[in-house]
């Protein structure tokens, strides 16, 4: 196998199939590293393969990604699916597992395009069996077309919660309750946004649209949609029995045996922070985010970040950012002129902006609540290590307010998601019980591998020019 490439892309969501066919269409030799089996990231999930019963529920905007995926496997590339990333580093290596095996290739350029996750909070009962992310639904659907068929509740903020219940609605789920924890107030804190957002007056309806919809589906079927609702937990002995919920002073007691949750969509940054890219606290949305410049540019010279990992913005500006770093990578290695470089990336340029103009209004909207992580002690954080937010408000009393000393006392990060599903919570714990302003708490550093990767595997690593690690 080639171990040199012109560029490496790390994801094959909107942003890297965006990006490599770019790179591809000049030239050049192209590598894209994808943890999926088929093409298509997150949002165009298993869209080769979907079925059109799959793609009368989920849409237009899951459709669109046939687009993306016919210029993709049009070009002429290096496609390694079921490639998961363990290292990357700034020189343009990159270190991952395939098939059993790992192996290490080289990027003159590297483009992280890691994509977006769902922000994980933690409160009682989220550890339960039963209890699982509104995207991870999305994605059995997509996978296998699996529906729940045992009485489930919704519970969130944002427009996946809403997306989620409109697909869920169309299968006839059996849907008992949607709780929406988005609090009133952040109505009209967002107004000040409004100028731009009605700029895309169309994307705007279309979200009003899908909410009214659920709505009078909701109703047409009695379910219940609770506004304002605040202290979410899930009881059940082995699994998930009952969701409770506080609205209006009002308790709330609902029988289920799945609860789906989302509480919005944060960068997924665990690579890009291992390579040492410079992040950026965003005070609205509430999460870090490599600085990077329009074309995607980093502190490094030869990495790129495209996409959701760069800053949360939806498919379409995803898809926008992979192709202006893959034309920026094109004119760096002079497969394009300045002016042919201006000619195809300015256009881009303009679509990117036009998509933006909402997302302020969006953002401001369904900012995470000020409460949102004010979690009883007894609440598991780490779900890996078993360690409560009582334990870790215990170490920052005692002066521990640096998230990696914490790790190292308690392992909290050091399990096998390496911290990807505690690190808000910890974070936000930290900046509560220290004072310290969010933007100046030290980072959840990593350190590689990522990702889970066994010895004998290690010991078998295919490197060039050397059998070790």
């Amino acid at each position: 196998m080639t171990t040199t490439y012109d560029a490496v892309i790390v994801g094959a969501g909107p942003a890297g199939l965006a990006c490599s066919t770019a790179l591809a269409a000049n030239g050049l030799e192209v590598a894209v590293l994808d943890e999926q089996a088929a093409p298509g990231g997150q949002i165009y999930r298993n869209i080769s393969r979907s079925s059109a019963g799959q793609q009368a529920v989920l849409g237009d905007d899951y459709i669109y990604g046939f687009k993306l995926l016919r210029a993709f496997e049009d070009a002429s590339l290096t496609y390694l699916p079921q490639s998961r990333v363990w290292q990357a580093d700034s020189n343009g290596d990159v270190c991952f597992s395939r098939y059993g095996t790992s192996q290490k290739i080289n990027g003159r350029f590297l483009v992280l395009c890691t994509g977006a996750m769902e922000r994980p909070v933690p409160f009682p009962g989220w550890t339960l069996p039963g209890v699982m992310t509104c995207g991870g639904m999305s994605n059995l659907y997509k996978d296998s077309g699996l529906v729940p068929s045992e009485p489930l509740v919704l519970a969130g903020s944002g427009p996946l919660l809403w997306l989620v219940a409109e697909h869920l609605l169309t299968l006839d789920a059996p849907i008992k309750a949607i709780f929406d924890t988005a609090p009133m107030t952040h109505v009209f804190a967002a107004l000040k946004e409004a100028p731009a957002a009605v700029r895309r007056a169309d994307f705007l309806l279309k979200g009003v649209k899908m909410i009214a919809d659920v709505y009078v589906t909701a109703r047409k079927k009695k379910i219940k949609i609770y506004r304002n609702v605040s202290g979410l937990r899930g009881e059940g002995n082995e699994k998930l029995q009952t969701v409770r919920a506080t609205v209006g002073g009002r308790q709330l007691s609902i029988d289920a045996t799945t609860l789906l949750v989302t509480e919005g969509i944060i960068p997924n940054t665990s690579l890009l922070r291992q390579v040492g890219c410079t992040h950026e606290w965003n005070p609205v949305q509430r999460f870090w985010y490599p600085l990077t410049n329009v074309n995607g540019n980093s502190n490094f010279s030869k990495v790129f970040v495209a996409g959701d990992g760069a800053f949360v913005h939806g498919a379409k500006s995803a898809e926008y950012k992979g192709q202006l770093a893959g034309l920026t990578i094109a004119r760096e290695l002079h497969r394009l002129s300045s002016d042919e470089y201006q000619q195809q990336s300015e256009p881009v340029r303009q679509e990117l902006k036009q998509d933006l103009f909402p997302r302020p209004f969006i953002d401001a909207l369904y900012r995470p609540g000020k409460t949102l992580f004010s979690l009883a002690d007894s609440t598991i954080v780490c779900r890996c290590e078993g360690v409560t937010a009582g334990r870790i408000r215990e170490l920052v009393k005692a002066g521990h307010t640096d998230h990696n000393e914490i790790k190292a006392i308690i392992r909290c990060g050091m399990g096998p998601c390496q911290g990807r599903m505690c690190s808000s919570a910890v974070h936000e714990l930290l900046v509560e019980g220290s004072g310290i302003a969010p933007e100046k708490a030290r980072q959840h550093r990593l350190r590689p591998p990522i990702k889970p990767v066994n010895l004998l595997e290690l010991a078998n690593a295919k490197l060039e020019g050397t059998d070790e690690i």
